[in-house]
């Protein structure tokens, strides 16, 4: 019985220095949760009763207030939120602005040859009509002309038809010199 008093007599200050130890890191949890509530909110709402709200919840209520917090905690940060706004509006002015320039990002005409802030070529016109034709296009859709056809001719040629066998060929002016 004496061997039982003394082992519980050595093992009482043991059991009092585990206690304050594990006091001491419940009461560092409990400070570091207080802190990650009030970084967590921060982040969540820019309303400083809200912020004030979840701080003294997790506070007042140690290690049952965080629950409560990751229940009602707005469920985006605002940085989330502003991203999400960024890529709303992104994709609204996706749907309604179909036509922007390439180079300084603002709206333009579909039939606009030229951007009117940067005067960056946007189309082509074609050669054998006033049809708009866009820059990655080999060739024109509505006429078929690869822009090779009008080289080397007059502009009154290039718009021609081809002559047919009862026609005449038309007579290209001559050539004048000049020193």
């Amino acid at each position: 019985m004496q061997a039982i008093q003394d082992f519980l007599a050595n093992l009482r200050p043991i059991l009092n220095l585990l206690g304050v130890v594990i006091g001491a890191y419940l009461v560092l949890l409990w400070a570091a949760s207080v802190l990650w509530a009030y970084r967590d909110i921060r982040m969540r709402s820019e309303d400083v009763s809200v912020q004030v709200l979840a701080v003294s919840l997790v506070l007042l209520m140690p290690f049952v207030g965080i629950p409560i917090h990751l229940i009602l905690r707005p469920p985006q940060t605002l940085a989330e939120k502003y991203e999400r706004s960024l890529e709303d509006e992104y994709l609204r002015r996706d749907i309604e602005e179909k036509y922007v320039c390439p180079s300084c990002q603002r709206p333009v005409e579909p039939d606009f040859v030229l951007c009117p802030h940067c005067h960056t070529e946007l189309r082509r016109r074609c050669p054998c009509g006033d049809r708009v034709l866009d820059l990655t296009w080999s060739l024109c859709p509505y006429c078929g002309d690869d822009g090779t056809r009008g080289r080397g001719m007059l502009p009154q040629q290039a718009y021609r038809r081809p002559s047919q066998p009862h026609e005449t060929p038309p007579v290209e002016p001559p050539v004048v010199h000049r020193p």
